[in-house]
């Protein structure tokens, strides 16, 4: 491991302090941002959807009551549920028989769960962000975000692949 001590001097003494950083337990949250957007163009969702799927993730059916309770705290948007459904990320599980007062269930789709593993894969570092035009789109457009996103995930990319080794 590197030996990461910063030598700070003060200026009225010639005394040298020495700052050791303390080991964090946790960093999977460090590359977020750059997870989070490059799920959100190779999938083309929202942020909102991707909090979504996040959140019913680990329930393996749900009703639209399930949705809405966590849809509350987004910006309100009465077609969301519906659009989701429409984009293939959420599917019924169960139709409701009103005769028998059963509500309809719902699932995350195939692919709505394959988002979610894949988020956390790349937020783990147990995979990485592919820099390949075919299965990343921010290869493929020269935009100036998409060029800031590069760089950063390559280096992303280095840096999860030294660490592993």
């Amino acid at each position: 491991m590197k030996d990461n001590k910063i030598k700070l001097y003060t200026r009225k003494s010639t005394k040298q302090t020495k700052i050791q950083p303390r080991q964090r337990g946790h960093n999977f949250l460090k590359y977020w941002r750059i997870v989070r957007y490059y799920i959100k163009r190779k999938y083309e969702i929202s942020l909102m959807e991707l909090d979504m799927l996040l959140y019913l993730y680990d329930q393996p059916i749900f009703k639209k009551e399930d949705f809405n309770y966590y849809g509350n705290t987004m910006s309100w948007d009465k077609k969301r549920f519906y659009e989701m459904i429409s984009k293939g990320l959420i599917k019924e599980w169960r139709p409701g028989k009103e005769k028998y007062g059963r509500s309809k269930i719902y699932e995350l789709t195939h692919q709505g769960k394959t988002i979610c593993s894949l988020t956390y894969k790349k937020l783990l570092q147990e995979e990485p962000i592919s820099e390949d035009p075919r299965s990343n789109p921010l290869y493929k457009n020269q935009n100036y975000m998409d060029k800031i996103y590069k760089r950063v995930i390559s280096k992303m990319n280095s840096k999860s692949s030294s660490d592993n080794e």
